[in-house]
């Protein structure tokens, strides 16, 4: 679990790595030489697959424009997840809650993403989201007012990542899970949400 200090959330930052690019280099004549015509039995050059489109900026919120986020989407059951590229579970339950995301659509899940990453970093979440290709949108947060907004979020949220929230179609928090968590604990979660209300 990535802690949260004092003056903020707590980097947990890993060495960068180096990124290895594979490329592929066809051998092509520059030209033929008289009474040598080039080739045609050749099979062409693949072409190599097409990049995935950039990414665009995040959308800055502060702790307000959450809680509008959050009514904006009253009337479908909502999962918020919590995550920064520094927060090293977060990165490796990122592909799991995009997995949820995609399996629960059908059932009227909206899925939000929400980067802690500071202004510095925001290559690195782009990137990463690039990568990750998730169909949800992301946001991030405005630095700053730390305390503020995790209050704002959930008064008994002590800002450790990763963290995801659940909010019923009538706009209530109706739980969390915070830190690790198995892909069970999730299902567990949305299964809850989802259910069908009690008939009184």
């Amino acid at each position: 679990m990535a802690e949260r200090s004092k003056n903020g959330w707590r980097r947990g930052r890993l060495a960068a790595s180096g990124l290895i690019i594979l490329c592929t280099l066809g051998a092509a004549a520059a030209g033929a030489r008289a009474g040598h015509p080039a080739r045609q039995d050749s099979a062409p050059p693949k072409k190599a697959p097409a990049a995935a489109p950039a990414q665009k900026p995040l959308e800055v919120v502060d702790a307000d424009r959450y809680l509008a986020l959050v009514a904006d989407h009253r009337g479908k059951p909502l999962m918020v997840t919590f995550w920064a590229t520094w927060c090293e579970p977060c990165r490796e339950e990122y592909p799991m809650v995009i997995e949820l995301a995609r399996q629960y659509a059908p059932k009227g899940l909206v899925v939000l993403g929400m980067n802690l990453d500071d202004d510095a970093e925001e290559p690195l979440a782009l990137r990463f989201l690039n990568k990750t290709q998730p169909e949800f949108s992301n946001y991030r947060k405005k630095p700053g007012k730390e305390e503020e907004f995790i209050n704002r979020v959930n008064t008994k949220w002590s800002g450790a990542l990763p963290a995801t929230f659940f909010y019923a179609p009538d706009g209530r928090l109706v739980g969390q899970i915070v830190g690790e968590a198995q892909r069970t604990a999730f299902v567990t979660a949305l299964d809850q949400l989802l259910a069908p209300p009690n008939p009184k």
